[in-house]
C-alpha cells in the first residue's frame, strides 16, 4: 500500500497530496474502513449499548468507533494504551454520539489514559477524568472507567461524564461541526438547568446527585450519566429533564432494545 501511495504522489505531485490530506482531515479513511474482527468482538462482548441496536445502527456505531481508534491520538501516561482500551473508550463516545452520525468531536484530537486517578497539575486535585478544551485533550482514568461500566446502574460513569463535557464544549467551538444542538431545545434545556441547579443548591430533593449543581457544564455531564445508566428511573422522576435531554441528544435509552 505504501508503495502504491508513493507512486501516486510521484505521478500526481501536489494534487494527490492534497487529496490524501483532505481524505484524512475529513475522516474518509476511517469511515471507509470496516471495524476489524478483534475490535468488533470487543464491542459484542462489552458494549451493552451497541448490543441493543439494530444492524444498521450497529454499523454506524462501528464506524464511529473506527474513527476514534484510528484518528485520535492516544497517549498512555504510566500505562500502555492497548487496543481493547481504545475500542472501549471509543465505544463510550459512540454511545453518546448515536444521534449525531457525522459528529467526530473534531476539536478533541488527543485522549490520554492514566492507570488510575491522578493529581491534575491544573487544579492540584485528584481527578478520575478531565476535559481540557483549550488543548483539545480528554483524560480518562482507566481504573475508574472500568468501574463505571462494571456498575452500569449507579449513574457514576467517568467515560460518559468526560465525553459529555467534550460534547458540550464542542457545540460552542467554531470548527465546522459546531452548533449541532437544536437551538430551541438547547434554550429549553438551559432553562431547566437553572431551575434544577437552584433546587440542588437550596438542598431540595433532585433526581440528580448534588455535584450536578456545580455549574451548567457539570449539570449536563451528570445528567448524561443518569440518562444512560438509569433511564427509566430518570424519566419517571423528572420527565421534563429526561425528554428534553432525549431531544437534545436525539436518542432514547429508555426505549426497548431492537429485537
Amino acid at each position: 500500500m505504501a508503495r502504491v501511495l508513493s507512486y501516486l504522489v510521484f505521478i500526481g505531485g501536489p494534487i494527490v497530496l492534497w487529496v490524501l490530506w483532505a481524505a484524512r482531515s475529513t475522516g474518509l479513511f476511517s469511515r471507509g474502513i470496516p471495524l476489524g474482527i478483534r475490535e468488533k468482538a470487543i464491542l459484542e462482548k462489552y458494549a451493552v449499548q451497541y448490543q441493543r441496536l439494530s444492524p444498521a445502527a450497529q454499523h454506524v456505531f462501528e464506524q464511529k468507533v473506527a474513527h476514534f481508534v484510528v484518528e485520535k491520538q492516544w497517549v498512555g501516561v504510566g500505562i500502555t494504551v492497548a487496543l481493547e482500551m481504545k475500542v472501549m473508550i471509543a465505544a463510550c463516545a459512540a454511545q453518546l454520539l448515536q444521534g449525531f452520525p457525522e459528529l467526530e468531536l473534531r476539536h478533541f484530537t488527543r485522549i490520554a489514559v492514566y492507570p488510575k486517578a491522578y493529581r491534575s497539575h491544573l487544579t492540584d486535585r485528584v481527578h478520575q477524568g478531565e476535559v481540557r478544551p483549550v488543548t483539545g485533550l480528554i483524560i480518562i482514568s482507566w481504573e475508574d472507567f472500568l468501574r463505571g461500566y462494571a456498575h452500569r446502574h449507579d449513574a457514576h460513569n467517568v467515560g460518559l461524564h468526560e465525553m459529555a463535557h467534550a460534547l458540550w464544549f464542542e457545540n460552542g467551538i467554531i470548527n465546522g461541526e459546531d452548533h449541532f444542538f437544536d437551538a430551541v431545545v438547547l434554550a429549553r434545556w438551559k432553562g431547566l438547568t437553572v431551575e434544577e441547579t437552584s433546587r440542588i443548591r437550596r438542598g431540595k430533593e433532585s433526581p440528580l446527585r448534588d455535584y450536578a449543581g456545580t455549574n451548567e457544564a457539570e449539570f449536563f455531564a451528570v445528567a448524561v450519566e443518569y440518562f444512560f445508566e438509569r433511564p427509566k428511573a430518570f424519566k419517571e422522576t423528572s420527565p421534563a429533564l429526561f425528554d428534553c435531554l432525549s431531544e437534545l441528544l436525539r436518542t432514547d435509552p429508555s426505549a426497548p432494545p431492537v429485537p
